[in-house]
């Protein structure tokens, strides 16, 4: 799966168990754990905890997204489907929403996506519910178009990257 990367603000690498209270800190708040299928009742410690110990075993990768001097600000998600499509998802605490870092880590994961030779050819999409008007606007500047179908999950909608968007501009 993809190796640690950062941007001009941000560090981003894969989560590991020690991440698991930050990352419950952030996400066990109704604002954001609302939007997110398996968040569903809250994500408390021991949910943070299971999520990030699954993530070899069933191919489905989180990254903590970090500011230079470390806080967890939120976590990205690439999931590795049998039918070779790559999803990808994402969530960031309250304060940290709104401020551009959820539309600097999603380009950064499609670039480094793009330049891995094992995904770069693949279908990219994300999901996400219909009245999150925030995350449809961050996928649609981020290249992405609704595709008319529903997601993988209960009450969402697809969205598929625009051939060709972010693929070569690293």
């Amino acid at each position: 799966m993809l190796k640690p990367f950062s941007t001009d603000r941000l560090a981003i690498g894969q989560l590991q168990l020690q991440d698991a209270l930050e990352l419950a800190r952030i996400s066990d708040v109704p604002a954001v754990s609302q939007w997110m299928a398996f968040m569903e009742g809250g994500f408390p410690l021991e949910k943070a905890e299971a999520l990030i110990a699954s993530q070899n075993a069933i191919k489905e990768y989180f990254f903590a997204v970090r500011l230079p001097d470390g806080t967890l600000i939120g976590a990205m998600g690439v999931i590795d489907h049998p039918d070779k499509t790559i999803e990808v998802g994402y969530w960031f605490g309250i304060d940290y929403q709104g401020k551009g870092y959820a539309s600097e880590a999603l380009r950064a994961t499609l670039e480094q996506i793009a330049a891995d030779p094992a995904f770069a050819l693949r279908p990219i999409f994300a999901e996400c519910r219909p009245d999150n008007v925030a995350s449809i606007r961050l996928l649609t500047k981020t290249g992405f178009h609704g595709t008319g179908r529903p997601g993988p999950r209960p009450n969402r909608i697809e969205f598929a990257l625009r051939s060709g968007s972010l693929r070569g501009n690293n």
